[in-house]
């Protein structure tokens, strides 16, 4: 009787670690969640981060960072775009990736960054890896992020 039981317990841990893996297609060990809560970007920022970001991405002095002018400048150095994902506002709100991706993709150019379409968009696969590794040190992964942004030409207009 035994033999049985370890061979039904057996099956039973294989088909677990088969379902498990065949879930976890982003790499950093989910599948991207692809549900969307049928909102459009601009009104996901208004219920995620202008509360603290405040409308115009102007943050709020020494508290929150600013977003207006210089979110772009994260996706000129190695690392910042997983930042942008791994941020605990994005990394631990209740937007699905799926939103989330859409999100940054029209955040980046709403706040003054490159033109829509002058960057390479996120993608729900993207932000469900980055979401997977967890940031211990925000403020010092933001503070060598930023120290690494290129010198930047004065702007014209």
């Amino acid at each position: 009787m035994r033999p049985r039981l370890f061979l039904a317990a057996s099956l039973s841990c294989a088909t677990v670690l088969a379902v498990a893996h065949a879930g976890a297609s982003a790499p950093g060990g989910r599948a991207p969640n692809m549900a969307s809560n049928g909102r459009q970007p601009h009104v996901n920022y208004m219920t995620e981060c202008q509360g603290c970001h405040m409308p115009d991405g102007r943050g709020i002095a020494g508290r929150v960072p600013a977003m207006k002018g210089e979110l772009y400048r994260f996706l000129d150095v190695e690392g910042g775009r997983a930042f942008l994902v791994q941020v605990p506002g994005s990394a631990n709100s209740k937007l699905s990736d799926a939103d989330l991706s859409a999100l940054l993709n029209w955040l980046i150019p709403a706040m003054g960054g490159p033109a829509k379409g002058g960057f390479t968009p996120y993608t729900p696969q993207e932000v469900a890896a980055y979401r997977g590794k967890r940031m211990v040190d925000v403020v010092g992964t933001r503070a060598n992020l930023i120290a690494r942004f290129p010198a930047e030409a004065p702007r014209t207009n």
